[in-house]
């Protein structure tokens, strides 16, 4: 399984990483600008996340502003 944490505290990315390594491959992002365009990057090489791990409130754009451009990729 692919999946991408999006945390911008660093203990919480690093637990978060350390549980779910051991369920397949693990990217990280700190904020939703970096979510939306590891998102966009991974859907361009045909090898989509099969999980991510979104944090609501960060800094530069928040966890909703970034779902709703992945969800606008998704529908392109």
């Amino acid at each position: 399984m692919k999946c991408l944490i999006v945390e911008d505290d660093f203990a919480a990315r690093r637990l978060m990483k350390r549980y779910l390594s051991s369920y397949g491959d693990c990217d990280i992002a700190v904020d939703g600008n970096e979510a939306v365009e590891a998102f966009r990057q991974a859907t361009d090489e045909k090898e989509p996340y099969e999980l991510i791990c979104l944090d609501i409130m960060m800094p530069n754009m928040d966890g909703r502003e970034a779902l709703k451009l992945i969800r606008q990729i998704e529908n392109e």
